[in-house]
């Protein structure tokens, strides 16, 4: 069954100010039964990036962790 990620204007912005670029968006989607099942598609000028949460190491209490979590699996 195909899974629907939606653009997440927070994410979005916050990879833009770490990274310098203007042109990327960030889309997510979060499975709330099966939080392995979730995950970001990160759209740059040539890429498409997919990283699942389970991928990603991060406090799941924390929103904040979790952005830093995402920028970590791409960039670091």
């Amino acid at each position: 069954m195909p899974k629907y990620a939606n653009l997440s204007a927070e994410a979005t912005e916050f990879l833009r100010q770490r990274t310098g670029s203007s042109h990327l968006e960030c889309y997510t989607y979060i499975d709330p039964d099966r939080g392995e099942d979730s995950f970001f598609v990160v759209k740059t000028i040539n890429k498409v990036i997919q990283v699942s949460f389970a991928e990603m190491t991060y406090d799941p209490s924390s929103y904040q962790s979790l952005m830093e979590g995402l920028y970590r699996a791409i960039y670091e």
